[in-house]
């Protein structure tokens, strides 16, 4: 089955308007249907366990908030409303994140980012920077192994574990750096790529529905 992609355009527009819905003064209502919209996108991409997860992540938090928290006692009611009411509001934000990182590869999302003009310089820093979260969790897998075969337990376990991650973490931006370098990424010619990024008709619908929605945020409070 081929794989469905998030054009990484579509996606960094809904992300800063999700940011800004989430900031300002909206009603219930739109946050809904901003989650909503996500979610369909995350189904037309094929990611229907994705979807699923998050609309019994956000269902839960809003029953939590709406019919738990008023039930509580006073002091456990005004310690948690700020945090869920945040949390809430940040819901679309991670919704979208998580989307772009599961159905944008960094290829595309770097075509993107070139063809929306952005500063190679920044293109650089976040290109390294996507590849190097990921080796690095590899790296932890690597050592967690390495403790469960050795039947290291307790405090030798954190220490076999923080050491030598710190020694990989630089060794891995070195090597990142160096791989970057070599490829020509700092070269200021204009780069081409194998890739060809073209709007479908869902991340164009979602672009539109994600515009109407920040219009809304700003008429109706």
């Amino acid at each position: 089955m081929e794989r469905r992609i998030f054009d990484p355009r579509a996606g960094l527009w809904l992300l800063v308007a999700a940011n800004i819905i989430a900031f300002r003064p909206h009603t219930l209502w739109l946050e809904l249907a901003l989650v909503g919209l996500l979610l369909l996108l995350m189904a037309a991409h094929g990611k229907y366990s994705m979807a699923v997860k998050w609309a019994v992540g956000y269902c839960a938090l809003l029953r939590f908030q709406q019919y738990i928290l008023p039930a509580s006692p006073k002091i456990i009611a005004t310690s948690f409303t700020v945090f869920t009411t945040y949390a809430r509001r940040m819901f679309p934000c991670l919704m979208t994140g998580s989307l772009m990182l599961k159905c944008t590869p960094l290829r595309y999302f770097i075509v993107g980012l070139r063809q929306l003009r952005v500063p190679q310089r920044l293109i650089v820093a976040v290109s390294v920077t996507l590849r190097y979260f990921p080796a690095i969790r590899e790296e932890m897998g690597y050592i967690r192994d390495a403790m469960k075969l050795r039947d290291v337990r307790g405090l030798a376990r954190l220490e076999g574990t923080v050491i030598p991650l710190m020694v990989s973490a630089t060794e891995t931006a070195e090597e990142l750096s160096a791989a970057a370098v070599t490829r020509g990424i700092e070269d200021p010619a204009p780069k081409t790529s194998a890739v060809f990024l073209r709007l479908s008709p869902v991340d164009l619908a979602g672009m539109a529905a994600g515009l109407v929605l920040l219009a809304l945020s700003f008429v109706v409070q």
